[in-house]
Parts: structure tokens; C-alpha cells; sequence
């Protein structure tokens, strides 16, 4: 089995003195999908922060390939998109305006018009906007603004993928469209990390990791977190972490 592409050493966080997460070992392999899940709070958006160099952990190492991100983290942000929780694109633009110009900012700036426009189209058929790219981003539904959003990092063909509650405000139908496009991008070599507080469709992730107060409590698939836990379905295991079952 390879290697994890990207890993978190014994890393911790803290704000001031109070510590939000505390001795996380994590790996997450290329070609794979993988989400956080646990109760608000425990410390998920926190981990996403460290491993996109957003934030700086107070102790041990994040690692790409092996070489520590922090000291020459503008150069690997290159590597790794991040897609927030919150749409980050302005709603008057058509969806190719914003992935055009995500690009420009994103490649090299000698990079010319005609190779820029195949690559937003490029994306777009990818994410299935193909038919909506000229389209104004107020006038797509919540699915296909994720998607534009997505996009929006896409344009720069990143290595790893990290998403913070992606399906968040969408129905099931589109959750579900979302996961397919998710499971997609993984299986073209991307290494995919998100956080989500669905418990829909977590038997279609290559790993789970849940958290609860700051620590990872548990890393493997849904199935081995059910018979670890004794429980019947995903909720079940909250309870428990809670006390209440």
C-alpha cells in the first residue's frame, strides 16, 4: 500500500492556552476520499485549517510528500484547494467569469487566453457546468453553485482537495450528485479530505475519522466504526460519544 501523500504528526492547536485539538495522527492517501465527522466543536474545521497551512500548529508536522508544509507553505498551496463551508464567488458573475478568473490568478501569468479558456472548460465538463457556464452564479441552484466553488480551485489541478461541510444546505439528491462528483475527483489521482455532518453515504468513503474533543477517536470505514462502537448506525455512535445511549 503506498504511502499517505498527506500527514498529520502528533499535531495540536491552541488558541492561547486553551488547546482545540491535541495529538492527531492522521494519513490520507492519494486517490481517495475521506471525511472528518463529529460533534461541532470537536476540533474538524481546525485539522482542515492545519493541513491547508491556513493555520499554524502549535506542535508536530503536517507533511506533503514527506516535506514539512509550514516553512515554504506558499509554494505548496499550489498543491492543495480548499473549498470553505461558504461560497466564496460573487453571485453577479457567470460561472465562467469566476472560474476565468481563478485562473488567471492561479496559473502562470504568461499563460495564454485560449489555453486559460480550455482549461475552464475543461473544468467545467468535469463538474458538469458545462451547459450553465454562462450562466449567472445567482441563477444556479445550491448543487451546481458547490460546484462552481469547487471549480473556483480546480482551474489549478490541485493534488489534494479539502472541503469544509460541502453538502452543507443541500437536499439529499444533491448531497448524494455531490459524493459521485467527490468519489470522481479521487478516483483521477486527487487526494479528497472534507468535513460533514451528514450521516448519509459514509459506507462510500475510503476513510472515516471521527473526532471528539479535540482527539481522533476513531480512523478506518463506517463499517469498522459501527462494530467498534457496538452500534447500529452512525448517529448511534454521537449517543455513545455523548453518554445518552
Amino acid at each position: 500500500m503506498p504511502a499517505p501523500l498527506l500527514r498529520l504528526d502528533s499535531v495540536a492547536w491552541r488558541a492561547g492556552r486553551t488547546p482545540i485539538i491535541e495529538g492527531v495522527d492522521l494519513g490520507f492517501r492519494a486517490g481517495t476520499l475521506s471525511a472528518l465527522i463529529g460533534p461541532s466543536g470537536c476540533g474538524k474545521t481546525t485539522v482542515l485549517r492545519c493541513l491547508t497551512t491556513l493555520a499554524k500548529a502549535s506542535a508536530g508536522a503536517v507533511t506533503l510528500d514527506g516535506a514539512d508544509l509550514w516553512p515554504q507553505r506558499r509554494q505548496w498551496r499550489a498543491r492543495i484547494g480548499y473549498v470553505p463551508q461558504d461560497d466564496v464567488v460573487h453571485t453577479a458573475l457567470t460561472a465562467r467569469q469566476a472560474l476565468t478568473f481563478s485562473a488567471r490568478l492561479r496559473l502562470d501569468a504568461a499563460t495564454p487566453e485560449d489555453v486559460l479558456a480550455r482549461r475552464v472548460s475543461s473544468v467545467a465538463k468535469l463538474l458538469g457546468l458545462d451547459e450553465r457556464l454562462d450562466l449567472r452564479i445567482k441563477r444556479l441552484s445550491g448543487g451546481q453553485r458547490k460546484r462552481v466553488n469547487i471549480g473556483v480551485e480546480l482551474v489549478a489541478d490541485p493534488d489534494v482537495l479539502v472541503l469544509d461541510e460541502p453538502s452543507s444546505g443541500l437536499d439529499p439528491g444533491t448531497e448524494g450528485d455531490l459524493l459521485k462528483l467527490l468519489k470522481n475527483l479521487a478516483a483521477s489521482g486527487r487526494t479528497v479530505v472534507m468535513t460533514t455532518h451528514s450521516m448519509e453515504y459514509l459506507d462510500q468513503l475510503d476513510q472515516l475519522v471521527l473526532m471528539a474533543k479535540g482527539r481522533v477517536v476513531f480512523n478506518g470505514t463506517e463499517a469498522q466504526m459501527l462494530a467498534h462502537f457496538g452500534a447500529a448506525h452512525a448517529a448511534d455512535v454521537f449517543r455513545i460519544l455523548r453518554g445518552t445511549v
